[in-house]
């Protein structure tokens, strides 16, 4: 049967609060509200193809996911006469209440995303996207949310009503469903790309992130609690539980919210997920100051411990939480860190030395250590495509540029986590040629044999396509091959993209020089790269003689 919960959305085995649902669905319907409200004011500033490069959704998946809940709820009650009986309170209005579910679409979802239709939004506030913008949009296709396209067709027609206005069509209880239906849609995305979407990029670019989530969500816990109090018609829904409900609403704090926004403690969701700030990072941190949400502090303040029902149901996760992690935590936390007063970060985590991660696996893998000492290092990519070659794409080629954001990135990363270790880029060089064997052939050759370059990195023509010929060039060139290295990449990266078992991709050595085949993605070469960097470094190192 349809049911909203926070514990079925978030894998968690048991619940994580007293409170009853119908309480749950008006906060989250709430804290999606709020978030509405946030993004609308920020019309100007916050662009929906920013976020979307960043945190994988935008204003539009918010309407998506409205709809989509429409879709479930209208099922239901058609399929299910008594959760029909007891959300719709009579049979009558059921029939209606699936009518209108069912017309619903995009256009009525944005209206109440947007605060006005999309077209009238995007005519004042949508600009024209930068070449940047496309690049990053595109290099991010990996962590957007995909959305069911049949399931969002409308099914009919809402007759004899505005259909700018959406309040008009739906009843409030309907409302408040699919808001916070699309609340729990948005914890989950965010829960399942929680190594890929960093809080403090959310917030640098959206002016918000997981923890405001769950700051809202306390907040309308508040509101809630004030209403019951002051209101005898809303009080009278729960009977001889108002006390206790109230109790429990004025208990509930930060760290019982982020569990339902973070799927475990922020703690276990930091250690196991959260990066270290860049200093980049941290300076467009410091430059979005103007649009970060802001949260009272009195309102987030816990007024009461709770009802006794509340402690039970701590006790009951305190236990699930010793015996096992919660939902896509890996491991256990290790010991808990103190937040500062900045949103998304704390002081553990800009001062202390962390190992930088590698894109997500299935498997727990143990970060490697780059090698000690001081090394410069000489590197040239190689982007194959014809299209690229002959000027055809409007953004230019993309993935020469990825690559070397994943290499430049990642040698900061790493100078800045080891005192004992320095990693230089001397040159780093980029071509682009057609797909053609021998023009990879003869670049390959003069970059490794006459200009020596440390690291070779193509990107393109390791698939099947006809006109995939990289692998078959590298492999002519090659004094060596490394075909370990290869096949361990393809292994770890089927996890987060299953296509990357196709790959024929091929690496080793020729002369001194260290040739890594790539794909053609932006985002799929810049992971290739993450990975396997630190095993690069190694085996220049022993190219070098161990010096």
């Amino acid at each position: 049967m349809y049911s909203f919960s926070f514990a079925s959305a978030t894998g968690v085995e048991v619940d994580t609060t007293s409170l009853p649902p119908l309480i749950l669905e008006q906060m989250a319907a709430g804290a999606f509200r709020s978030l509405c409200q946030h993004l609308a004011a920020r019309s100007d500033q916050v662009a929906n193809i920013d976020i979307m490069a960043v945190g994988g959704f935008c204003r539009n998946c918010l309407s998506k996911w409205m709809v989509l809940e429409a879709r479930a709820l209208s099922n239901s009650l058609r399929d299910d006469a008594n959760f029909a009986s007891m959300f719709s309170g009579s049979t009558e209005e059921t029939p209606s209440i699936i009518k209108t579910l069912d017309a619903m679409g995009y256009d009525e979802a944005a209206q109440e995303v947007y605060g006005c239709t999309y077209q009238d939004w995007k005519k004042r506030h949508q600009k024209k996207s930068s070449d940047e913008q496309l690049r990053r949009y595109k290099e991010s296709e990996i962590i957007h949310a995909k959305h069911d396209a049949d399931l969002l067709g409308v099914k009919g027609t809402i007759a004899d009503v505005n259909l700018n206005d959406c309040q008009k069509n739906l009843s409030q209880k309907v409302l408040v469903r699919l808001q916070a239906g699309a609340f729990l849609s948005l914890c989950k995305h965010l829960r399942e790309r929680s190594d890929a979407v960093q809080n403090i990029e959310l917030m640098t670019i959206g002016g918000f992130c997981r923890n405001c989530l769950a700051k809202w969500l306390v907040v309308e816990a508040r509101k809630i609690s004030s209403e019951i109090s002051a209101n005898a018609v809303v009080s009278s829904y729960f009977y001889d539980q108002q006390q206790s409900v109230i109790e429990d609403l004025d208990a509930f704090g930060y760290d019982e919210a982020a569990l339902l926004v973070y799927g475990g403690t922020y703690p276990e969701w930091k250690k196991l997920h959260q990066k270290k700030a860049t200093d980049e990072q941290m300076e467009r941190y410091n430059g979005s100051v103007a649009i970060h949400a802001v949260h009272n502090k009195e309102l987030l303040a816990v007024r009461s411990k709770g009802s006794s029902s509340r402690q039970s149901v701590e006790s009951k996760v305190n236990d699930t939480n010793s015996k096992a992690p919660i939902v896509c935590l890996k491991q256990p936390a290790q010991k808990q860190s103190l937040l500062s007063d900045v949103c998304c970060e704390d002081v553990d985590n800009l001062n202390g030395t962390t190992i930088p991660a590698a894109v997500n696996t299935s498997n727990s893998r143990k970060a490697l250590k780059p090698p000690s000492g001081s090394i410069s290092l000489k590197i040239a990519i190689l982007t194959v495509s014809d299209r690229a070659a002959s000027g055809s794409y409007e953004t230019g080629d993309l993935s020469g540029p990825a690559v070397e954001k994943a290499i430049t990135n990642y040698v900061e990363q790493i100078n800045s986590s080891f005192n004992d270790q320095n990693t230089t880029i001397s040159h780093l060089k980029k071509a682009i040629v057609a797909d053609e064997i021998d023009d990879i052939k003869q670049t390959l050759l003069r970059w490794s044999e006459n200009e020596a370059y440390d690291m070779v990195f193509t990107t393109g023509g390791t698939g099947f396509a006809t006109r995939d010929n990289t692998p078959e060039a590298t492999l002519m060139v090659l004094d060596r091959e490394c075909q370990g290295l290869m096949s361990w990449a393809s292994m770890e990266l089927t996890s987060v993209q299953p296509l990357a078992t196709l790959s024929r991709a091929a690496a080793g050595v020729c002369g001194n020089t260290l040739i890594i085949n790539l794909p053609g993605n932006p985002s799929g070469a810049s992971q290739v790269v993450e990975l396997m960097f630190p095993l690069l470094l190694h085996a220049v190192h022993d190219l070098r003689g161990g010096r």
